[in-house]
């Protein structure tokens, strides 16, 4: 009898996986020989862990083209999901207003609904058009006198749509708002430079597309962006005073950091630099411009976001993530086919992100998502085709 298929792993937009083998190595290493409390002591190593972070820090500043060029406005994270609830419960104050598109993720939305029930502000969804985009038109259109702030997925994870995020920055800028651009699906992806976006705050996590571990992100904040704190506790500076320290990075973090973590994403910025933003993202893309072509036949089957229910080739600022459904057939049932049948993993139902697929009209069950990564190949994409023409042919 023939042996079980091996895993075809098409979540990487959920998280990266596998991850190259220089991260655990780095992890490994430092935990069997590094990992104390960073610079909360005296002796070596744990000054030697502070540098380290502090290395990474700067790193990040760079990475992100920070404006404010100054790595200690690094703050890191365990996610993307922790730098954006930082971000929206430390700027917003009661009466201010904020604006977002239908597309944002529920790291967004839920702060957001949160704010807003708790009667400290108001916000409004601004829709996007077929290819899963936004106009900055739209977003113009509902800022007033109370905007406070502009939030904004740089890339859909359901339909893998680039926003025109440059625009957005322009715009925001032009008329004193803030912009916080979630960067979770696009950070080591595609370049994310604050300074040439106009954006004020970016949120990232570590375990997508910058191939780190997961447990960790943050938050890189611009000049002159005065954020609060909304916690406090240990940060090893001062320790007299019952008051946090207000300077960055202290200002938005208290306790220990996930430093193992942080030394893994390092590893990965590292091997992203070594391979080359632009060397990824086009194996990627060739990746998906082979699966589309390939399911393009298939009349059951319809793509979502590329404008188009049967498009050939990705198009233009398109990530290689690919939402599709299958003519009478759930999407979790499809899910389940390509698990149990072909032992391929993919995402499916609402990705987190139900007015995405309200918008697609997809909703309520949601979509098949296929998001490719460096570590998949052809031949993968083409059983996936195959996996797909049994079930929809």
């Amino acid at each position: 009898m023939p042996g079980p298929k091996p895993l075809i792993y098409f979540d990487n937009a959920s998280t990266s996986f596998p991850k190259p083998a220089a991260v655990a190595e780095a992890m490994g290493d430092f935990l069997s020989h590094r990992a104390v409390n960073p610079g909360r002591s005296g002796f070596d190593l744990s000054l030697e862990a502070g540098r380290m972070v502090d290395q990474v820090r700067g790193r990040l500043d760079r990475f992100f083209n920070n404006p404010a060029a100054d790595p200690d406005r690094a703050v890191f994270t365990a996610n993307a999901t922790a730098a954006l609830n930082l971000s929206l419960q430390g700027l917003c104050s009661p009466g201010d207003h904020v604006v977002a598109p239908v597309l944002d993720h529920n790291s967004v939305l839920r702060p957001l609904t949160m704010l807003q029930k708790a009667g400290i502000i108001t916000f409004d969804l601004v829709p996007c058009d077929e290819r899963g985009r936004v106009d900055p038109a739209a977003i113009a259109a509902v800022i007033g006198p109370l905007t406070r702030l502009v939030v904004m997925t740089h890339a859909s994870n359901v339909c893998g749509a680039v926003q025109p995020i440059a625009e957005v920055g322009a715009l925001c800028r032009d008329r004193g708002i803030l912009f916080l651009l979630d960067a979770a699906q696009t950070a080591g992806l595609i370049p994310v430079d604050m300074t040439a976006l106009q954006v004020d705050l970016v949120a990232f996590t570590g375990h997508k597309s910058m191939l780190g571990p997961t447990g960790t992100g943050g938050l890189i904040v611009g000049p002159d962006v005065d954020i609060p704190s909304t916690h406090s506790g240990g940060t090893g500076v001062r320790s007299a005073s019952l008051e946090h320290p207000d300077e960055f990075p202290w200002r938005l973090e208290a306790g220990t950091l996930n430093t193992v973590g942080i030394a893994g994403l390092a590893a990965g910025m590292d091997w992203v630099a070594a391979k080359g933003i632009d060397t990824i993202l086009e194996h990627e893309r060739g990746l998906a411009d082979r699966f589309l072509a390939g399911i393009a036949g298939l009349k059951k089957i319809e793509v979502h976001g590329c404008g188009h229910p049967h498009p050939t080739a990705l198009g233009a600022n398109h990530l290689p993530v690919i939402s599709i459904s299958v003519a009478g057939r759930p999407a979790e049932q499809v899910g389940l086919f390509l698990d149990t049948d072909w032992n391929i993993a993919v995402r499916t139902g609402l990705q987190c992100a139900p007015l995405a697929h309200q918008a697609m009209g997809t909703a309520p069950s949601g979509s098949v998502r296929f998001s490719f990564g460096f570590f998949n190949t052809p031949a993968e994409v083409d059983v996936a085709v195959t996996a797909l023409e049994d079930l929809a042919g």
